[in-house]
């Protein structure tokens, strides 16, 4: 078990928890998981060409994200840090000269590069220069401290001056969070090594010259967080229909698909208007999702 003396964020050296698995900056809020810090290997996405066609909500708003804060730059190249089976990549290139994404899952990587004949690299040291914008969805919280901080510190050489960086993590100072706890739909151990909140993540980037342009409401990942996590509160098992459709690493049961059935009519509704209630403090929202600058001070 790893307990840090100092937050590698702000140098807070006072910490609480919230739940048993984080160590919690009580500076920053800013969460580690104690048990490791070792990289993980996660599919979260189907991997076939049908699923790539498939355009979900959450792939309607990750568009309408980047269209909304590169509409001032160049579109020179389109970097995805974490960019799993390539979807993203797929659907927004045509608006680059040049997009690249870095993958580290080997299933993912050759998807990518084979099926869908995308630009895949190993790390942030073989990116090419001269990028406009890049964009980590939900991939920042799963990679080791020293690991991030090295990316961090290479990213801004590689990028245009003003570049935007577009970042959405779960958000440790959520409403969902502070509720559910270790049911919040977010909460993913071992695999998420870290809990970002709205002033960790400000911090932490402005140490590589950042700096917070605007949060956008994260409306597709704040109704599913609170949807899944009233359903994991009553069945008291976690993302039991998510790690079964979508990662496909559950094992099938035929109670739990009936409960999840009957639960989801009444639940869905609530996760929505619950969505909306996030929508009015995008600070306590479900998942932070932020873009942020690159500037020379």
């Amino acid at each position: 078990m790893i307990e840090p003396t100092t937050c590698f964020i702000c140098n807070g050296t006072k910490f609480d928890r919230h739940t048993s698995d984080y160590q919690r900056c009580k500076s920053c809020g800013h969460e580690t998981l104690l048990e490791s810090q070792s990289q993980g290997f996660i599919i979260n996405d189907d991997l076939s060409e049908s699923e790539i066609r498939r355009i979900s909500r959450l792939d309607l708003f990750k568009a309408n994200t980047l269209s909304k804060f590169d509409r001032e730059i160049d579109k020179n190249h389109l970097l995805d840090i974490g960019s799993a089976s390539g979807k993203f990549l797929h659907h927004n290139s045509n608006r680059y000269t040049r997009s690249t994404g870095i993958e580290i899952t080997p299933k993912s990587q050759d998807f990518s590069r084979n099926v869908l004949g995308l630009d895949i690299m190993d790390s942030m040291q073989d990116a090419p220069n001269n990028i406009s914008i890049v964009t980590a969805w939900h991939s920042l919280e799963h990679i080791p401290t020293e690991k991030l901080l090295e990316i961090l510190n290479e990213l801004p050489s590689k990028m245009i001056d003003n570049g935007r960086l577009i970042i959405s993590v779960p958000n440790g100072a959520s409403w969902q969070y502070k509720l559910f706890g270790k049911a919040y739909a977010f909460f993913d151990v071992p695999n998420h090594l870290h809990q970002f909140t709205p002033e960790s993540l400000e911090k932490l980037l402005q140490k590589f010259d950042f700096y917070h342009i605007e949060t956008v409401n994260s409306w597709p990942y704040n109704t599913f967080g609170y949807t899944q996590s009233i359903i994991n509160f009553i069945t008291r098992t976690h993302n039991y229909l998510y790690y079964r459709l979508k990662r496909r690493s559950c094992k099938p049961s035929i109670l739990l698909d009936i409960v999840n059935g009957l639960l989801l009519p009444i639940v869905i509704p609530i996760g929505w208007i619950l969505g909306v209630v996030d929508s009015m403090n995008l600070k306590r929202q479900g998942v932070i999702t932020s873009c942020f600058e690159k500037r020379t001070c």
